[in-house]
C-alpha cells in the first residue's frame, strides 16, 4: 500500500510540474498531459487501493469472517469483513 501511495504522490509531482511549465505559455499539450498524469493517473490509483471490499472469491477462499452487532441480545446487523492478518 506505501508503494501506491509514493507512485501516486510521484504521478501528482510530475503532472502539476507540467501544468506550472504550461502556465503563462499556453503551451497545449503541457497543460492537458499535466492535467492527465497529476490528477486523473492517481484518481484510478486511488480508486484500486481504497476497494478494499471483500469479493464472493474472498468469502469462498476463506478470507473473510462474519461480523454481527447485538442490541439486547437480538441480531440488528451482519456485515462480512477480511479475516486479522496472523503474524
Amino acid at each position: 500500500m506505501t508503494l501506491y501511495i509514493i507512485i501516486i504522490v510521484v504521478f501528482m509531482l510530475v503532472g502539476w510540474t507540467l501544468t506550472l511549465i504550461d502556465n503563462g505559455k499556453r503551451n497545449f499539450p503541457y497543460g492537458l498531459i499535466g492535467a492527465l498524469i497529476g490528477v486523473a493517473i492517481p484518481a484510478g490509483l486511488l480508486t484500486c487501493v481504497i476497494d478494499k471490499q471483500p469479493k464472493a472469491m474472498d468469502v469462498y477462499r476463506g478470507k473473510t469472517t462474519l461480523q454481527i452487532t447485538y442490541q439486547d441480545s437480538v441480531a440488528v446487523d451482519s456485515v462480512v469483513v477480511f479475516k486479522k492478518k496472523e503474524k
